[in-house]
């Protein structure tokens, strides 16, 4: 249906396209790659709404690693009333992945809300949905509830 197949899109651009995967891990948990900037928001713990993901996410997060995935954020006032030229070296940096089109934001902001906002702790199923029976691993991770 429908939602399944925004959900797979969400899921797409999470873990490859914008590559978010990279610095905040494959379920959103904060843990990233050893080559990554660290630091980066446990996901699973945010309150964030979904308006302020979408800007978020377009207009990454001055003064941190966090990029901006709006190619054209900081060339006008649309993000946080600012431009570039005001925030200088704070300017959230461009994304190592690439940059995204609005849809493909929403599309991420959505995913994020449905399947790892707020989530707390990972599952052994979320595991397994994410890499299949591949995922030895999964075991490590407690069943639901």
């Amino acid at each position: 249906g429908a939602a399944a197949d925004e959900y797979e899109h969400g899921r797409r651009v999470f873990l490859e396209k914008a590559d978010c995967q990279y610095c905040h891990g494959w379920a959103g948990d904060g843990d990233g790659q050893g080559q990554s900037p660290g630091g980066a928001a446990n996901l699973r713990m945010s309150q964030l709404d979904r308006a302020t993901l979408i800007v978020v996410i377009g207009c990454g997060v001055p003064g941190t690693a966090m990029p901006r995935f709006d190619e054209d954020a900081y060339t006008d006032k649309r993000c946080y009333g600012l431009t570039e030229a005001e925030l200088g070296e704070r300017t959230p940096p461009l994304p190592p992945s690439a940059t995204l089109p609005k849809r493909d934001i929403e599309v991420l902001a959505d995913y994020l809300r449905a399947k790892i906002i707020g989530r707390g702790p990972i599952t052994r199923e979320e595991c397994l949905e994410n890499f299949g029976a591949r995922g030895r691993s999964c075991n490590d991770y407690p069943a639901a509830r």
